[in-house]
């Protein structure tokens, strides 16, 4: 079935045409926002508002653009404008995030069999996290340009903004994350001492790792070890792979639906 037949099918109350939608656009909406919140739980949370901002405002689609760039745009809307977030309000500046990293005075290398996947939570946190020191149109810039690759003209649209001032923002972005992680990271740059590694105990103890509920490396969709560019801004960020949700929101929706308790999207 195609697009705009899907669309009108869901309009139409097509229960099994909705379900089909939401499924095309449910990864992209939950990793974007958890991209941009960082923290899974209001992810998820975001998901399910903006999948029902999404499925309540159907009939407003006038198929000018794809289906999933006119998502995007819902979902970008939603999420900049969403209340301060707790991280966001630790790591206001890169400066701050940067006293936080050399807090930590006793590193020691983490060795126990679950290491690689540790080292990959700890890096895909840390990464993620540094994107809450940029405001929000630098962090959506640079999620949209640098790490999901949506060209200018598109991602402006997506935005809000001219192509023109939508380049200015991501160049922005790249330009104060990759000067944090030239400073600082080991990965992008081997000159420097922080390594993912011997992060791991001290994230341990104090919480921000939890072996038995990770927040991101036992939960990816598609990763591809090939991706990973150790001196690439783009190569790090694009190696963390597709993040995939343990909510069903399909199921959630449909639920919703059923019950009235949001509003009938025909």
């Amino acid at each position: 079935m195609e697009e705009n037949e899907l669309i009108k099918s869901c309009l139409d109350g097509n229960k099994q045409s909705l379900e089909k939608l939401i499924s095309s656009i449910q990864g992209l909406v939950f990793n974007l926002s958890l991209r941009f919140l960082w923290n899974r739980l209001d992810a998820e949370d975001a998901t399910q508002e903006i999948l029902i901002k999404i499925i309540t405002n159907l009939s407003k689609y006038d198929g000018r653009s794809k289906f999933s760039t006119w998502a995007y745009r819902v979902a970008t809307n939603y999420l900049i404008n969403l209340k301060q977030t707790a991280l966001e309000k630790t790591f206001t500046s890169f400066d701050i995030f940067s006293a936080d990293l050399e807090s930590t005075k006793e590193l020691k290398s983490y060795d126990l069999p679950d290491k690689d996947l540790l080292e990959k939570e700890m890096k895909t946190g840390c990464t993620l996290a540094m994107l809450q020191c940029l405001d929000r149109n630098l962090r959506i810039a640079f999620i949209l340009g640098s790490i999901l690759k949506i060209k200018s003209n598109i991602a402006s649209s997506i935005t809000g903004t001219t192509p023109e001032n939508f380049r200015k923002r991501l160049e922005l972005s790249r330009k104060l994350i990759g000067g944090f992680l030239n400073s600082h990271c080991g990965i992008y740059n081997p000159h420097n001492s922080c390594r993912c590694n011997k992060r791991i105990n001290s994230a341990i103890s104090c919480g921000r790792i939890k072996p038995a509920n990770l927040y991101f490396a036992d939960k990816i969709e598609v990763y591809n070890n090939e991706m990973e560019e150790l001196n690439s801004l783009t190569g790090i960020y694009q190696n963390h792979g597709n993040f995939k949700s343990e909510t069903n929101f399909i199921e959630q929706l449909t639920e919703l639906i059923r019950t009235k308790k949001i509003i009938n999207y025909n």
